[in-house]
Protein backbone atom coordinates (compact mmCIF):
# COMPACT_ATOMS: atom_id res chain seq x y z
CA UNK A 1 0.00 0.00 0.00
CA UNK A 2 1.42 3.41 -0.99
CA UNK A 3 1.91 6.22 1.53
CA UNK A 4 -0.98 8.23 0.01
CA UNK A 5 -3.34 5.24 0.22
CA UNK A 6 -2.31 4.65 3.84
CA UNK A 7 -3.10 8.28 4.70
CA UNK A 8 -6.51 8.10 2.99
CA UNK A 9 -7.24 4.81 4.77
CA UNK A 10 -6.57 6.30 8.22
CA UNK A 11 -8.58 9.44 7.39
CA UNK A 12 -11.58 7.25 6.49
CA UNK A 13 -11.13 5.29 9.72
CA UNK A 14 -11.06 8.53 11.70
CA UNK A 15 -14.20 9.88 9.99
CA UNK A 16 -16.11 6.65 10.54
CA UNK A 17 -14.98 6.50 14.16
CA UNK A 18 -16.02 10.12 14.73
CA UNK A 19 -19.47 9.53 13.22
CA UNK A 20 -19.90 6.33 15.22
CA UNK A 21 -18.94 8.07 18.45
CA UNK A 22 -21.34 10.92 17.69
CA UNK A 23 -24.19 8.47 17.19
CA UNK A 24 -23.33 6.52 20.35
CA UNK A 25 -23.19 9.67 22.50
CA UNK A 26 -26.04 9.96 24.99
CA UNK A 27 -28.00 13.20 24.97
CA UNK A 28 -29.32 14.56 28.25
CA UNK A 29 -33.04 15.33 28.59
CA UNK A 30 -32.15 19.04 28.83
CA UNK A 31 -30.18 18.92 25.56
CA UNK A 32 -32.95 17.07 23.72
CA UNK A 33 -35.66 19.42 24.98
CA UNK A 34 -33.60 22.39 23.81
CA UNK A 35 -33.33 20.84 20.32
CA UNK A 36 -37.06 20.03 20.34
CA UNK A 37 -37.82 23.67 21.20
CA UNK A 38 -35.81 24.73 18.17
CA UNK A 39 -37.78 22.30 16.00
CA UNK A 40 -41.01 23.75 17.40
CA UNK A 41 -39.93 27.33 16.70
CA UNK A 42 -38.73 26.54 13.16
CA UNK A 43 -41.92 24.67 12.32
CA UNK A 44 -44.23 27.43 13.56
CA UNK A 45 -42.27 30.38 12.14
CA UNK A 46 -40.51 29.14 9.00
CA UNK A 47 -42.51 26.24 7.53
CA UNK A 48 -44.88 27.14 4.69
CA UNK A 49 -48.09 25.94 6.37
CA UNK A 50 -47.63 23.89 9.57
CA UNK A 51 -51.32 23.58 10.40
CA UNK A 52 -52.71 21.50 7.53
CA UNK A 53 -53.50 18.52 9.78
CA UNK A 54 -53.58 19.97 13.31
CA UNK A 55 -54.44 23.50 14.38
CA UNK A 56 -51.84 25.43 16.36
CA UNK A 57 -53.26 24.53 19.78
CA UNK A 58 -53.41 20.79 19.01
CA UNK A 59 -49.96 20.82 17.45
CA UNK A 60 -48.52 22.47 20.58
CA UNK A 61 -50.23 19.87 22.76
CA UNK A 62 -48.78 17.12 20.56
CA UNK A 63 -45.25 18.54 20.88
CA UNK A 64 -45.70 18.95 24.64
CA UNK A 65 -46.46 15.21 24.87
CA UNK A 66 -43.25 14.40 22.99
CA UNK A 67 -41.29 16.64 25.34
CA UNK A 68 -42.67 14.86 28.41
CA UNK A 69 -41.30 11.61 26.99
CA UNK A 70 -37.76 13.00 26.92
CA UNK A 71 -37.11 12.16 30.57
CA UNK A 72 -33.97 10.02 30.27
CA UNK A 73 -30.75 10.13 28.22
CA UNK A 74 -31.03 8.82 24.68
CA UNK A 75 -28.59 8.09 21.89
CA UNK A 76 -28.63 10.41 18.88
CA UNK A 77 -30.46 7.85 16.66
CA UNK A 78 -33.09 7.32 19.39
CA UNK A 79 -33.64 11.06 19.71
CA UNK A 80 -33.73 11.31 15.92
CA UNK A 81 -36.80 9.06 15.90
CA UNK A 82 -38.47 11.30 18.50
CA UNK A 83 -37.62 14.38 16.46
CA UNK A 84 -39.02 12.81 13.29
CA UNK A 85 -42.27 12.21 15.16
CA UNK A 86 -42.48 15.98 15.73
CA UNK A 87 -42.72 16.46 11.96
CA UNK A 88 -45.51 13.97 11.27
CA UNK A 89 -48.42 16.45 11.62
CA UNK A 90 -46.82 18.69 8.98
CA UNK A 91 -47.86 16.38 6.16
CA UNK A 92 -44.63 17.45 4.46
CA UNK A 93 -43.16 14.52 2.53
CA UNK A 94 -39.81 16.32 2.23
CA UNK A 95 -39.51 17.02 5.96
CA UNK A 96 -36.78 15.09 7.77
CA UNK A 97 -34.39 15.07 10.71
CA UNK A 98 -31.20 13.37 9.60
CA UNK A 99 -27.56 12.84 10.46
CA UNK A 100 -25.45 15.34 8.56
CA UNK A 101 -22.52 14.16 6.41
CA UNK A 102 -22.88 10.47 7.15
CA UNK A 103 -20.77 8.11 5.08
CA UNK A 104 -23.92 6.56 3.63
CA UNK A 105 -25.02 9.93 2.30
CA UNK A 106 -21.55 10.68 0.95
CA UNK A 107 -21.44 7.36 -0.89
CA UNK A 108 -25.01 7.49 -2.19
CA UNK A 109 -25.25 7.70 -5.97
CA UNK A 110 -26.53 10.99 -7.32
CA UNK A 111 -28.38 11.22 -10.63
CA UNK A 112 -27.25 14.84 -10.76
CA UNK A 113 -23.75 13.59 -11.57
CA UNK A 114 -24.91 12.09 -14.87
CA UNK A 115 -27.55 14.42 -16.27
CA UNK A 116 -26.86 13.46 -19.89
CA UNK A 117 -28.21 9.96 -19.23
CA UNK A 118 -31.14 10.94 -17.02
CA UNK A 119 -33.46 11.22 -20.01
CA UNK A 120 -33.13 8.66 -22.79
CA UNK A 121 -35.15 7.55 -25.81
CA UNK A 122 -35.65 4.38 -27.79
CA UNK A 123 -38.08 3.16 -30.39
CA UNK A 124 -40.28 0.21 -29.39
CA UNK A 125 -41.81 -1.11 -32.61
CA UNK A 126 -43.94 1.79 -33.88
CA UNK A 127 -43.94 3.61 -30.54
CA UNK A 128 -41.51 6.06 -28.98
CA UNK A 129 -40.41 5.51 -25.38
CA UNK A 130 -38.76 8.20 -23.24
CA UNK A 131 -37.29 7.04 -19.93
CA UNK A 132 -36.95 10.04 -17.59
CA UNK A 133 -35.26 8.48 -14.58
CA UNK A 134 -34.52 11.81 -12.87
CA UNK A 135 -34.75 15.60 -13.14
CA UNK A 136 -31.82 16.02 -10.72
CA UNK A 137 -29.38 18.90 -11.18
CA UNK A 138 -26.27 20.27 -9.50
CA UNK A 139 -27.61 23.78 -10.11
CA UNK A 140 -28.92 25.94 -12.93
CA UNK A 141 -25.83 25.16 -15.01
CA UNK A 142 -27.25 21.69 -15.72
CA UNK A 143 -30.49 23.01 -17.21
CA UNK A 144 -28.82 23.86 -20.52
CA UNK A 145 -27.55 20.26 -20.73
CA UNK A 146 -31.06 18.94 -20.14
CA UNK A 147 -32.43 21.27 -22.83
CA UNK A 148 -29.90 20.03 -25.39
CA UNK A 149 -30.70 16.39 -24.52
CA UNK A 150 -34.45 16.88 -24.72
CA UNK A 151 -34.22 18.88 -27.95
CA UNK A 152 -32.08 16.17 -29.56
CA UNK A 153 -34.44 13.40 -28.40
CA UNK A 154 -37.45 15.07 -29.99
CA UNK A 155 -35.43 15.70 -33.18
CA UNK A 156 -34.86 11.92 -33.37
CA UNK A 157 -38.54 11.26 -32.61
CA UNK A 158 -39.43 13.56 -35.50
CA UNK A 159 -37.02 11.72 -37.81
CA UNK A 160 -38.47 8.37 -36.72
CA UNK A 161 -41.98 9.53 -37.64
CA UNK A 162 -43.32 8.51 -34.23
CA UNK A 163 -47.02 9.22 -33.67
CA UNK A 164 -47.48 7.55 -30.26
CA UNK A 165 -45.15 8.44 -27.41
CA UNK A 166 -44.74 7.01 -23.90
CA UNK A 167 -42.96 9.12 -21.25
CA UNK A 168 -41.91 7.08 -18.20
CA UNK A 169 -41.45 8.89 -14.86
CA UNK A 170 -42.40 5.87 -12.75
CA UNK A 171 -39.01 5.78 -10.99
CA UNK A 172 -38.26 9.50 -11.14
CA UNK A 173 -37.67 11.02 -7.68
CA UNK A 174 -37.66 14.60 -8.93
CA UNK A 175 -35.14 17.40 -9.14
CA UNK A 176 -35.71 20.63 -11.07
CA UNK A 177 -39.30 21.24 -12.16
CA UNK A 178 -37.91 23.23 -15.10
CA UNK A 179 -36.85 19.93 -16.72
CA UNK A 180 -40.43 18.67 -16.75
CA UNK A 181 -41.51 21.98 -18.26
CA UNK A 182 -38.99 21.45 -21.08
CA UNK A 183 -40.70 18.18 -21.95
CA UNK A 184 -44.10 19.86 -21.85
CA UNK A 185 -42.83 22.44 -24.37
CA UNK A 186 -42.38 19.57 -26.84
CA UNK A 187 -45.63 17.65 -26.25
CA UNK A 188 -48.19 20.43 -25.73
CA UNK A 189 -48.62 23.58 -27.74
CA UNK A 190 -51.59 25.23 -26.04
CA UNK A 191 -51.52 27.52 -22.97
CA UNK A 192 -51.88 25.63 -19.70
CA UNK A 193 -52.57 26.37 -16.04
CA UNK A 194 -49.64 26.27 -13.61
CA UNK A 195 -49.36 25.58 -9.90
CA UNK A 196 -50.28 28.26 -7.39
CA UNK A 197 -47.97 28.78 -4.43
CA UNK A 198 -47.92 30.03 -0.85
CA UNK A 199 -44.62 31.24 0.62
CA UNK A 200 -44.10 32.11 4.28
CA UNK A 201 -41.89 35.13 5.02
CA UNK A 202 -39.36 34.43 7.77
CA UNK A 203 -36.17 36.05 8.94
CA UNK A 204 -34.46 32.63 8.90
CA UNK A 205 -35.13 31.99 5.24
CA UNK A 206 -34.40 35.61 4.30
CA UNK A 207 -30.96 35.15 5.88
CA UNK A 208 -30.52 31.95 3.89
CA UNK A 209 -31.37 33.70 0.62
CA UNK A 210 -28.88 36.46 1.45
CA UNK A 211 -26.16 33.90 2.17
CA UNK A 212 -26.78 32.39 -1.27
CA UNK A 213 -26.47 35.78 -2.92
CA UNK A 214 -30.15 35.72 -3.88
CA UNK A 215 -32.76 38.44 -3.45
CA UNK A 216 -36.52 38.61 -3.86
CA UNK A 217 -37.80 42.16 -3.35
CA UNK A 218 -41.43 41.08 -2.81
CA UNK A 219 -40.36 38.53 -0.18
CA UNK A 220 -37.91 40.89 1.50
CA UNK A 221 -40.52 43.64 1.96
CA UNK A 222 -43.11 41.29 3.48
CA UNK A 223 -43.56 41.14 7.26
CA UNK A 224 -42.19 38.10 9.15
CA UNK A 225 -44.91 35.46 9.31
CA UNK A 226 -46.80 36.90 6.34
CA UNK A 227 -47.94 34.35 3.76
CA UNK A 228 -47.25 35.50 0.20
CA UNK A 229 -49.72 34.06 -2.27
CA UNK A 230 -48.79 33.54 -5.91
CA UNK A 231 -51.89 32.55 -7.91
CA UNK A 232 -51.90 30.01 -10.71
CA UNK A 233 -51.15 31.60 -14.06
CA UNK A 234 -51.47 30.65 -17.69
CA UNK A 235 -48.21 29.37 -19.16
CA UNK A 236 -47.57 29.56 -22.89
CA UNK A 237 -45.17 26.78 -24.00
CA UNK A 238 -41.91 27.96 -25.49
CA UNK A 239 -41.44 27.48 -29.22
CA UNK A 240 -39.32 24.43 -30.07
CA UNK A 241 -37.92 23.07 -33.29
CA UNK A 242 -39.61 19.67 -33.26
CA UNK A 243 -42.92 19.81 -31.38
CA UNK A 244 -44.53 16.39 -31.06
CA UNK A 245 -47.90 16.21 -32.81
CA UNK A 246 -49.03 12.71 -31.83
CA UNK A 247 -50.59 11.05 -28.79
CA UNK A 248 -48.83 10.81 -25.42
CA UNK A 249 -49.17 8.58 -22.36
CA UNK A 250 -47.19 9.27 -19.17
CA UNK A 251 -46.29 6.32 -16.91
CA UNK A 252 -46.25 6.98 -13.16
CA UNK A 253 -45.44 4.59 -10.33
CA UNK A 254 -44.92 4.16 -6.58
CA UNK A 255 -41.51 5.87 -6.73
CA UNK A 256 -42.62 8.97 -8.66
CA UNK A 257 -41.86 11.92 -6.41
CA UNK A 258 -41.41 15.68 -6.04
CA UNK A 259 -40.97 17.56 -9.35
CA UNK A 260 -41.75 14.38 -11.31
CA UNK A 261 -45.16 14.44 -9.62
CA UNK A 262 -45.48 18.13 -10.51
CA UNK A 263 -44.80 17.27 -14.16
CA UNK A 264 -47.37 14.45 -14.17
CA UNK A 265 -49.90 16.64 -12.31
CA UNK A 266 -49.56 19.44 -14.87
CA UNK A 267 -50.12 16.85 -17.59
CA UNK A 268 -53.23 15.44 -15.91
CA UNK A 269 -54.84 18.66 -14.65
CA UNK A 270 -54.46 20.32 -18.06
CA UNK A 271 -55.60 17.23 -20.03
CA UNK A 272 -52.33 17.11 -21.98
CA UNK A 273 -52.19 13.32 -21.91
CA UNK A 274 -53.37 10.27 -19.95
CA UNK A 275 -51.47 8.89 -16.96
CA UNK A 276 -50.95 5.11 -16.77
CA UNK A 277 -49.50 2.89 -14.05
CA UNK A 278 -49.73 3.14 -10.25
CA UNK A 279 -50.23 6.05 -7.85
CA UNK A 280 -47.09 7.34 -6.06
CA UNK A 281 -46.71 6.10 -2.50
CA UNK A 282 -45.11 9.08 -0.75
CA UNK A 283 -45.61 12.09 -2.99
CA UNK A 284 -48.70 14.23 -3.55
CA UNK A 285 -49.74 16.74 -6.24
CA UNK A 286 -50.22 19.50 -3.64
CA UNK A 287 -47.12 19.48 -1.44
CA UNK A 288 -44.37 21.48 0.20
CA UNK A 289 -41.10 22.33 -1.51
CA UNK A 290 -38.07 24.64 -1.66
CA UNK A 291 -36.02 23.18 1.12
CA UNK A 292 -34.84 24.97 4.24
CA UNK A 293 -32.49 23.29 6.69
CA UNK A 294 -30.84 24.10 10.01
CA UNK A 295 -28.54 22.25 12.40
CA UNK A 296 -29.81 21.30 15.85
CA UNK A 297 -26.95 22.37 18.18
CA UNK A 298 -26.98 19.57 20.75
CA UNK A 299 -27.70 16.48 18.66
CA UNK A 300 -26.03 17.86 15.51
CA UNK A 301 -29.02 16.56 13.55
CA UNK A 302 -30.17 18.43 10.46
CA UNK A 303 -33.78 19.62 10.39
CA UNK A 304 -35.21 19.98 6.88
CA UNK A 305 -38.59 21.02 5.47
CA UNK A 306 -40.29 23.14 2.82
CA UNK A 307 -40.93 26.89 2.91
CA UNK A 308 -43.26 26.91 -0.10
CA UNK A 309 -46.61 25.21 -0.50
CA UNK A 310 -47.35 24.17 -4.08
CA UNK A 311 -51.05 23.76 -4.93
CA UNK A 312 -52.04 21.73 -7.99
CA UNK A 313 -53.74 23.54 -10.90
CA UNK A 314 -57.00 21.69 -10.22
CA UNK A 315 -57.03 23.21 -6.71
CA UNK A 316 -57.52 21.91 -3.18
CA UNK A 317 -60.97 20.52 -3.90
CA UNK A 318 -59.46 17.72 -5.97
CA UNK A 319 -58.19 14.66 -4.10
CA UNK A 320 -54.57 15.16 -3.14
CA UNK A 321 -53.34 12.00 -4.80
CA UNK A 322 -51.99 11.37 -8.28
CA UNK A 323 -54.42 8.75 -9.55
CA UNK A 324 -53.61 7.17 -12.94
CA UNK A 325 -56.24 7.42 -15.67
CA UNK A 326 -55.22 3.93 -16.78
CA UNK A 327 -54.52 1.78 -13.67
CA UNK A 328 -51.87 -0.84 -14.35
CA UNK A 329 -49.72 -2.90 -11.99
CA UNK A 330 -46.18 -2.14 -13.08
CA UNK A 331 -43.80 -5.09 -13.47
CA UNK A 332 -41.06 -5.17 -10.87
CA UNK A 333 -38.48 -6.03 -13.53
CA UNK A 334 -39.13 -2.61 -15.12
CA UNK A 335 -40.02 -4.22 -18.45
CA UNK A 336 -42.93 -2.07 -19.60
CA UNK A 337 -43.36 -3.58 -23.05
CA UNK A 338 -46.55 -5.38 -22.01
CA UNK A 339 -47.98 -2.12 -20.64
CA UNK A 340 -47.03 -0.23 -23.78
CA UNK A 341 -48.68 -2.87 -25.96
CA UNK A 342 -51.85 -2.82 -23.82
CA UNK A 343 -52.41 0.94 -24.05
CA UNK A 344 -55.61 1.97 -25.75
CA UNK A 345 -54.64 5.06 -27.71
Amino acid sequence: MTDSKIIIYFILLFVRSTLSNAQDKLLSPKAMIEDLHIIRNEIFHVHANPFTQLNEEKYKTYLDSLEVGLNKPLSVPAFQRKAMAALLPLGDEHAAVSLRNTSSRQNAPSWADSVVTNISYKRVNHLGYIFARSFATRGNQDLSTYKRCIDSIFAIIHQDGITHLVIDVSNNDGGASAVGNMIINHIYRRPYQTYSMNWRRSEAYQARLTSWGLSDEHYQKALPGEILHFPSKVMVPEKVSNPFQGKVVVIIGPETFSSAIMFATLVQDNNMALLAGEAPINGHPTHFGEMYSTLLPNSQLELRFGVKEWIRPAGRNRINKLVPDIPYTLPRNKDFRALIKSLQW
